[in-house]
C-alpha cells in the first residue's frame, strides 16, 4: 500500500471507531469532527469506505453445518444476546479497530461462535450437566479465533472456569496462551497490543503464564475456583501435567460453578488408541519433543500415550458437576470414528461428540488458501467441472528426493546435497520475499519451510547445506551482481509475473522494484533456523514480527504452529495417514494477499495425494451436511470416510471400532483423467489402450447410428465392457478403482442390471485442417477425427475433465430428456447429469470413448492449463480416455469406505 493509501486507511480506521462508538454514519462523523480528517482527503475516504462496503456485500457469510442431539440450538440461547456481552464486545472492537478485520471476517467469527455457544448448556442451569461437542475447521483457517470468541461469549453467559488443552509442545501452548491473552485481556498485554486488562471487576485470573515454561503449576492459589473470579488455564496434553491438574482440582470446584473445556487439536493425543504405540521409534523421537516438553522426571513414552491422556481428559470432565467440552480440529477423521458406546469404569464415557458436531464453513473471501484451492479436487455431485488448483506447485523428481533424505536402513552414511529444485526454491524465496515487501511498501515476515524427513539428523545436515548455498548466493549478490542479477530478473519475469498479472494486474511489478529489498535480504544474509529438539531455535513472531528465515524442521512444524509470512515450502515427506499429511501442510492459511508469490515444491505422488485428500475432506463435510438435513443425531450418523489405495484416514489404533464398507456406483459418472504424460511409458500405455479400443470396437460391427461427432452402438454385453475396463490402463485415481468398478458391474448383472450397454465414440463434430484423425478399427469408419484436450498446469498428470454434458443424452427419448430437465429444475436432482441418469434403465450402462489428439495445445481462454505433450517430445498416435455412466439401481454394489460405529441410542 502506498503512503497515501496508508493515510486514507488511517483516517478511516479512526472514523470507524467513532462510528461504532457513537452509532454515526460516515457523513455524520465527518461533519461532527471536522478537524479530524483534512478536507482534501474527504472524497478519498468516502471512496475507500464505499469500496469496503461493496466488498462486504459481495462476500456471503455462511452458517456452520450443525448435527445435534437436541435437533437445534438449546432454548436458552435464543434469549441470550451475545452482542450485549462485555468480553465479546471488547474482542470485537479489537478485531475491527486495531486488527482492522473486514466486517465479513468478523461476521463469520461472530456467527460461527454464536452457533457453538448455542449448543452448550446454559451455565445458569441449576442441575448438573455434561456436554460434549466437536467443531471441525480447516487447516490454518482460524480455529483459535473461533474458540477465542467462544470463550469470550461463554464467559459473558456465565461460564467461570475455562480450561484450554493445547497440543504437546511448549511452543504451541505458549502460542495459544499469548493469543488468548491478547483477545481476552491480560495485565502484561496493554491496549492496543491486545484488548487490554479492562474493568477491575472483569479481570481474568490467569493460572498459567505465557513463557515457554509457563504451564500449569499446582502451587497456585485455589481460591479463584469458588466462582467469584473469571479463571483460565492453558495446559499441554501431557500425562504428568494433567495428573497434577487433576490432583489440584479434586473436590476444589463447587457444584454450582460452570466450566468450559476447550480441546485444541483434539485429534492429537485426545483420542483413545487402546495403548498401542509405535514399535520402531520412541514416541518422544517421533513427536520431536525436548526434555522441557515432558513433565515427568524423565522423558517417557507414557507421558504421551494417547490412551493415558484420553483417560485423564475424561477424568477431568468428571471433576465438575456442570461442564461443557468442545473439541476443535481441522482433521476430524479420528474424532468422528470414536465409538459412541465406549465407556470406562474410571474415565466414564469416551469423548465422542454426543451432543453436537459443527463444521465451520470455508472462510469467506479469497484470503484463505486451503487444500482445494491449492491442489484442486475432483468434481462432486452438484458441481460443474472439477475444482482447479493454483499454478504455484512445482514438482520435485524422485531422484532429487533421494539427494536430500537419508537412505533406508540404520547407520548408513548420509551426506545430503542441494538438488536443482531446492536451489530454485531458495531463489524463489528471495524473489517472493522481495516481491512481498515491494508490494506492501513495508517490512513483512517472510519465511520458507523445508520439511523432508522426521529424523533430526537429516534436518540438521540439510540445514548446513542450505546455509552454505545461501552463503554462496550472498557472495554472488555482493561480489558478482552483474552476472547474478540477470538470473534473478529472468526468474522473476518468467516464474512470477505471469501468474501475478493473471490474478491481479495491479500487483504486477517490474524486477527493478525488487532490487532494494533483495539487497536488504542478501547483504546481512538470510538466517537458517533449525526447529527440532537438537537446537534452541524457536519461532516467536511476537518478538520477531518481521522475521526473515528459512525454517528446517519436521514434526515440530507439523501441527498447530502458525508460520507467518510463509512464501515457499519444500516438502517431500510422505505420511500414510490423511490427518497427519494435512496437518503437515503449514502452507495453508490466510495468504490470499500474496498467494501468487507462494510456491510449493513437492513430489508428483504427494501432490496427487493432497488432491485426493481435498476431495475426501470436502466429501466428508458434505456428508455431515447431508446428515444435518436429515436431522440425524451425532450417534445415528455413522460417518463414512472414503478409503484410499495408499493411505488410511488416521492411525490404525484410532480405527479399532471402525469397519470397511462399500459405496454404490449407482447414479455415478466416472472418467479416466490421469495419465503419465511426462513418463516415456506413456507411449506403450497409449499404444496398448489403442489396441484394446480397436479390439472392442472392431468386435461390435458397424455403428448402429452415426451422427456428426457421434458413433453409437447398443446392446453391448457387460462382459465386453468389463474386459475393456480391466485391460485399459491409466494412472491411479482414488475415485476410480478398476477392480471395484468391474466387480460392481459383474455383481449388478446378477440382478438383471447393467446387462446391456451403449457404447459411443465422441469425436470432433467438424473436421478442420488442424484436426488429426485416428483409426479405431470401426467398421465403415476408418478415420475418426480426434478431439482437443489439454492437461492441468499444476497437476500435470491430470486432464481435469474429458466429458461433454450432452454425452449423457445418448439412448434417452425426448420425453425422458424433458422429464429429466423438469426434475432438475424442481430440485429433485442437483445436476442435469444426475437427472439424465435417473431416466436410463437400470439394465443399461453407458461407455463413452474419447480419442484425444496428442498434439493438443491450450485454448485461447484456458487458465492453469498446459499442452498435452511438450514440444519436441515423442508422442503416441492417440491418447484415449473414457467415461462410464451408471444408471440408478435398486440393488447397488459399492466402493470401500471406512465407517465409524453407530450407537443406536434412544
Amino acid at each position: 500500500m502506498t503512503s497515501v493509501g496508508d493515510r486514507i486507511e488511517g483516517h478511516l480506521f479512526v472514523l470507524k471507531a467513532i462510528m461504532d462508538r457513537d452509532k454515526l454514519t460516515l457523513e455524520e462523523s465527518l461533519s461532527r469532527y471536522p478537524g479530524l480528517v483534512p478536507t482534501e482527503d474527504h472524497d478519498a475516504v468516502r471512496r475507500h469506505w464505499e469500496q469496503q462496503q461493496r466488498t462486504t456485500t459481495i462476500i456471503r457469510t455462511v452458517r456452520p453445518t450443525e448435527l445435534t442431539a437436541m435437533g437445534g440450538p438449546r432454548p436458552w440461547a435464543e434469549d441470550w444476546d451475545t452482542a450485549e456481552g462485555y468480553y465479546w464486545a471488547r474482542q470485537r472492537r479489537f478485531l475491527s479497530h486495531v486488527l482492522r478485520r473486514q466486517d465479513y471476517e468478523i461476521d463469520s467469527v461472530d456467527l460461527a461462535s454464536d452457533r457453538v455457544l448455542a449448543h452448550l448448556e446454559n451455565p445458569r442451569y441449576p442441575e448438573p450437566f455434561i456436554v460434549r461437542g466437536l467443531v471441525v475447521g480447516h487447516v490454518q483457517s482460524g480455529k483459535t479465533s473461533n474458540f477465542s470468541a467462544l470463550i469470550a461469549k461463554a464467559s459473558d453467559a456465565g461460564y467461570k472456569i475455562i480450561i484450554v488443552l493445547s497440543g504437546l509442545h511448549n511452543t504451541l501452548r505458549q502460542q495459544t496462551q499469548r493469543r488468548l491473552q491478547r483477545d481476552l485481556g491480560h495485565e502484561n498485554v496493554p491496549f492496543p497490543k491486545g484488548v487490554g486488562q479492562g474493568d477491575p471487576e472483569k479481570y481474568w485470573t490467569w493460572l498459567t503464564r505465557d513463557d515457554l515454561d509457563g504451564d500449569f503449576d499446582p502451587g497456585v492459589n485455589v481460591g479463584p475456583l469458588q466462582g467469584q473470579n473469571q479463571v483460565i488455564l492453558v495446559v499441554k496434553k501431557n500425562k504428568t501435567r494433567l495428573d497434577r491438574l487433576l490432583d489440584w482440582l479434586e473436590n476444589k470446584v463447587p457444584e454450582h460453578v460452570p466450566v468450559l473445556v476447550v480441546d485444541d487439536e483434539a485429534d492429537q493425543a485426545s483420542v483413545n488408541t487402546g495403548g498401542n504405540r509405535p514399535d520402531d521409534e520412541p514416541v518422544s523421537e517421533v513427536l520431536d519433543l525436548r526434555a522441557a516438553d515432558f513433565d515427568g522426571e524423565i522423558p517417557a513414552d507414557d507421558e504421551l500415550d494417547p490412551s493415558a491422556i484420553n483417560l485423564r481428559i475424561r477424568r477431568l470432565l468428571r471433576c465438575f458437576a456442570r461442564v461443557s467440552y468442545v473439541a476443535y480440529t481441522a482433521t476430524p477423521f479420528a474424532n468422528i470414528l470414536i465409538n459412541p458406546n465406549a465407556e470406562d469404569r474410571e474415565g466414564g464415557d469416551d469423548l465422542f461428540p454426543q451432543d453436537f458436531i459443527l463444521t465451520l464453513p470455508h472462510p469467506p473471501g479469497q484470503k484463505y488458501v486451503g487444500s482445494d484451492r491449492l491442489f484442486g479436487r475432483e468434481q462432486l455431485p452438484g458441481e460443474v467441472g472439477q475444482v482447479d488448483g493454483l499454478d504455484v506447485i512445482r514438482i520435485v523428481p524422485e531422484l532429487e528426493v533421494e539427494q536430500v533424505i537419508p537412505p533406508k536402513g540404520k547407520r548408513k552414511p548420509y551426506t545430503p546435497v542441494i538438488p536443482s529444485t531446492l536451489k530454485a526454491a531458495l531463489i524463489d524465496f528471495l524473489l517472493a520475499a522481495a516481491g512481498r515487501m515491494a508490494r506492501n511498501g513495508a517490512d513483512q515476515p517472510c519465511t520458507m519451510l523445508v520439511h523432508i524427513d522426521m529424523r533430526k539428523e537429516a534436518q540438521d545436515k540439510l540445514a548446513a547445506e542450505i546455509t552454505a548455498e545461501l552463503g554462496h548466493m550472498r557472495q554472488q549478490w555482493r561480489y558478482d551482481r552483474e552476472n547474478f542479477l540477470p538470473v534473478l530478473s529472468d526468474r522473476w519475469d518468467t516464474e512470477f509475473r505471469p501468474l501475478t498479472s493473471s490474478m491481479d494486474l495491479d500487483n504486477d511489478a517490474p524486477f527493478e522494484k525488487l532490487e532494494q529489498h533483495l539487497d536488504a535480504l542478501l547483504t546481512p544474509g538470510v538466517e537458517v533456523r533449525i526447529l527440532n529438539s537438537n537446537h534452541e531455535d524457536e519461532l516467536d513472531f511476537e518478538i520477531e514480527p518481521d522475521l526473515k528465515a528459512v525454517l528446517v524442521g519436521g514434526n515440530k512444524l507439523s501441527r498447530g504452529v502458525t508460520v507467518e509470512g510463509l512464501l515457499v515450502s519444500y516438502f517431500v515427506r510422505r505420511s500414510p495417514y490423511y490427518d497427519t499429511l494435512l496437518q503437515m501442510g503449514r502452507w495453508f492459511g490466510y495468504r490470499g494477499d500474496y498467494v501468487d508469490l507462494t510456491r510449493l515444491y513437492s513430489t508428483q505422488l504427494l501432490v496427487t495425494w493432497f488432491h485426493d485428500l481435498a476431495t475426501i475432506e470436502e466429501e466428508l463435510r458434505r456428508q455431515i451436511e447431508h446428515y444435518a438435513r436429515r436431522k440425524l443425531k451425532p450417534w445415528d450418523a455413522a460417518p463414512r470416510i472414503r478409503s484410499h489405495e495408499k493411505m488410511l484416514p488416521t492411525a490404525k489404533n484410532k480405527m479399532k471400532d471402525t469397519s470397511l464398507q462399500q459405496e454404490s456406483f449407482d447414479g455415478r459418472k466416472l472418467q479416466t483423467l490421469r495419465f503419465p504424460f511426462d513418463d516415456p511409458m506413456i507411449l506403450d500405455l497409449c499404444s496398448e489402450n489403442l489396441g484394446t479400443t480397436r479390439a472392442l470396437l472392431g468386435s461390435l460391427g458397424a455403428p448402429h447410428r452415426a451422427d456428426p461427432g457421434r458413433l453409437n452402438w447398443e446392446g453391448v454385453s457387460a462382459e465386453a465392457i468389463v474386459r475393456f475396463i480391466e485391460l485399459f490402463r491409466f494412472s491411479d485415481q482414488s475415485a476410480f478403482d478398476v477392480p471395484s468398478v468391474a466387480s460392481y458391474i459383474q455383481a449388478q448383472t446378477q440382478h438383471n442390471e447393467l446387462v446391456s450397454w451403449r457404447v459411443m465414440v465422441s469425436s470432433a463434430r467438424v473436421q478442420q485442417n488442424e484436426h488429426r484423425t485416428v483409426d479405431l478399427g470401426i467398421s465403415g469408419h476408418p478415420e475418426v477425427t480426434m478431439i482437443q484436450r489439454s492437461r492441468l498446469a499444476k497437476d500435470p498428470s491430470s486432464l481435469g475433465v474429458v466429458t461433454e454434458p450432452e454425452d449423457e443424452l445418448q439412448g434417452l427419448t425426448s420425453a425422458q430428456i424433458e422429464e429429466a430437465r423438469k426434475l432438475q429444475e424442481s430440485g429433485g436432482f442437483s445436476t442435469l447429469g444426475d437427472a439424465f441418469r435417473s431416466q436410463r434403465s437400470s439394465r443399461e450402462g453407458l461407455l463413452v470413448l474419447y480419442p484425444i489428439d496428442p498434439s493438443s495445445g491450450v485454448g485461447a481462454n484456458a487458465k492453469n492449463r498446459r499442452r498435452l505433450f511438450d514440444e519436441g517430445i515423442e508422442r503416441p498416435e492417440c491418447v484415449l480416455a473414457y467415461a462410464v455412466s451408471f444408471p440408478y439401481s435398486t440393488s447397488p454394489r459399492s466402493l470401500p469406505y471406512v465407517v465409524g460405529h453407530k450407537a443406536g441410542r434412544p
